[in-house]
């Protein structure tokens, strides 16, 4: 008896779920009621899977071959000093990121494999919801006839024997199971859609970062070719041409920081005596270009010249051409312009004994004693070989920026945001 009455209480109290249920709009019933997707759709998501694995085999053997490049760089980069060995260098790099653009290619392929995967998910689960909705309105419609039609004492009363009316009563239960389990179960399809939609976004913003990298990479390797034939053309195959080159560009990187050193000291001297400098507050440095991808560090260990003269800044990526903005207000100390084969480059003064350098600048915005403010556009980046500006020893498309504190390079990773 007690079995009875609970299940009298539990219809009692679906009864009113399903009035209230009934309220609402629901599409017609036309069919399936479990969640599975069709076998079509399966298949897809299977051999995309099978498709994903394979894409990250291949990666992973592209990526045991750019450390076997890896490798020979570091092993030759301590003798650079001789021509045969900067050649081998150069060849290996070209090599490497080749690789390194096959790799980026596949990384690519992989994605778009994934998004078409997560595309086929949601497909598949909206029409699961459409399908579960189409389940829940017909049982509702269901329950409310017999609702309508006989109430539970109509029931009870309207049934011959006991076994009659409890065979009645477990249906009703068993819709009232169903329902339950279907609202239960559309609510988890649209949890599960939800995150199949935030994950799709999350594999385009991936691929937007692929395709960045992968133009990087194809800038690099123009880069590396062009200086690879500039190298060639300057040197006629001959090691004592070589050498001259690299005396000639250690003596230009000497010069060009004593030159940095003093130009500084004089201009703030100068300002400091017209009160120019004292009337500046800085609140910090800015990017000078949008690209925040770093290819070479402060005192880069791997920076390729580093045993004829240590990396005094960061190299950030930045297209041919692209604008330079100012880091922080301040007055122009230097705009060096180094002509079709020289070096180019721009030296801004600020507050706090701070100093600014942009190397390899492809055409310069600015003059000497000009005050410049933070974020103004002080000239267009450059770097290409062979271009105004770029200067000798440079293997692509870069801005190489400096901060010196009371004159001496400090880390610009350490004043950046």
């Amino acid at each position: 008896m007690k079995k009875i009455k609970t299940k009298f209480n539990k219809l009692i109290t679906f009864t009113i779920l399903v009035s209230f249920l009934a309220s609402f709009s629901f599409p017609n019933y036309t069919g399936a009621t479990e969640y599975t997707f069709g076998s079509n759709s399966n298949q897809d998501v299977w051999q995309l899977n099978q498709d994903i694995n394979e894409k990250r085999s291949q990666i992973t053997e592209l990526k045991r071959q750019i450390d076997v490049y890896n490798k020979n760089i570091n092993a030759k980069q301590k003798s650079l000093t001789s021509l045969s060995n900067q050649l081998s260098t150069i060849n290996n790099g070209i090599a490497k990121v080749n690789l390194e653009i096959s790799a980026i290619e596949l990384e690519v392929d992989t994605f778009n494999l994934k998004i078409a995967n997560t595309e086929l998910q949601i497909d598949a689960k909206e029409d699961e919801i459409a399908r579960q909705k189409e389940m829940i309105a017909e049982l509702i419609r269901s329950l409310h006839r017999e609702q309508q039609q006989n109430d539970l004492l109509e029931i009870l009363l309207l049934n011959e024997n006991f076994s009659d009316f409890m065979s009645k009563l477990e249906s009703l239960e068993k819709m009232q199971d169903n329902l339950l389990g279907g609202v239960e179960e559309l609510q988890g399809i649209k949890i599960a859609l939800v995150d199949d939609k935030e994950q799709l976004e999350t594999n385009k913003q991936e691929l937007d970062v692929l395709a960045d990298r992968l133009l990087v990479k194809k800038e690099s390797l123009d880069g590396q070719k062009v200086f690879k034939y500039a190298l060639m053309q300057d040197t006629q195959g001959q090691e004592a041409k070589f050498q001259a080159l690299l005396d000639q560009a250690r003596d230009e990187q000497l010069q060009m920081n004593a030159d940095i050193v003093y130009l500084e000291q004089v201009a703030r001297q100068k300002l400091n005596r017209q009160l120019e400098l004292q009337e500046l507050i800085s609140d910090g440095l800015m990017w000078p270009v949008p690209s925040r991808y770093i290819t070479a560090y402060f005192h880069d260990p791997e920076y390729p010249y580093r045993y004829i003269f240590e990396h005094p800044a960061i190299d950030i990526r930045a297209a041919q051409g692209t604008p330079i903005r100012a880091a922080d207000s301040g007055y122009v100390a230097k705009a060096k312009d180094g002509g079709q084969y020289g070096y180019s480059y721009i030296m801004l003064i600020h507050a706090d004994n701070i100093s600014t350098v942009y190397g390899h600048v492809n055409i310069i915005s600015v003059a000497s004693d000009q005050f410049v403010s933070k974020g103004q556009v002080i000239g267009y980046s450059g770097g290409m070989p062979g271009t105004r500006g770029a200067g000798r020893f440079t293997t692509g498309p870069h801005l190489h920026f400096e901060v010196r504190s009371n004159g001496i390079p400090v880390n610009p990773i350490n004043y950046l945001p």
